[in-house]
């Protein structure tokens, strides 16, 4: 069952969460150890009003064996790219702090004038069933109900997989460009 994420979501989330975006919670977070980046990153899920936050989350879970048991096996993070820079603010100013950097900045991954596909990540026992694909459809229909032309997403360019996933979707290469110090395509879907 795919639903929109809660704040309680953050411990079971945020693994998945890093599992995908790699080094990018680093940039993030304003840390190199992971233990806190992860921490931070929790706390930031719980709260509104920045890209990781669970209003911009959509889950996907398993049944448990017992009634009312559920696993979250799968995440989505999506926004409106023309609010992005103002989602990374919060973090930003995190991750000054904790750096002890008064320039750092986050750099903006969304195009304006698109719903971003931020964050996809399922549980590596899951992997295969796809649920990633149901995942990024739920994003596609979410930027759709939002009036939005277009979604994009970025792939690393060492991740041919992750690639041809999204081609298999309809994402098409728009550009490649460098973020935290790695390449990746930025990919869109018409809407």
């Amino acid at each position: 069952m795919i639903r929109p994420a809660t704040s309680d979501d953050a411990l079971d989330a945020v693994p998945l969460i890093l599992e995908a975006i790699g080094s990018i919670a680093f940039v993030l977070t304003g840390t190199k150890v992971l233990a806190e980046a992860m921490s931070i990153l929790e706390q930031f899920f719980e709260r509104e009003g920045n890209r990781v936050s669970y209003e911009n989350t959509l889950i996907i879970e398993e049944s448990g064996a017992n009634a009312g048991d559920r696993r979250i096996i799968g995440v989505a993070i999506s926004y409106d790219g023309s609010v992005a820079r103002k989602l990374d603010e919060p973090l930003e100013e995190a991750a000054k702090l904790q750096s002890g950097s008064p320039e750092y900045r986050i750099p903006t991954e969304a195009e304006s004038d698109e719903f971003y596909l931020d964050t996809v990540s399922v549980n590596r026992n899951y992997q295969g069933r796809g649920i990633g694909r149901r995942l990024i459809e739920a994003v596609c229909e979410k930027g759709r109900q939002l009036g939005r032309n277009r979604v994009g997403l970025l792939v690393d360019v060492t991740n041919p997989d992750a690639k041809r996933l999204y081609e298999r979707l309809q994402f098409r290469v728009n550009k490649q460009r460098e973020l935290a110090g790695e390449d990746y395509f930025h990919m869109i879907r018409d809407l």
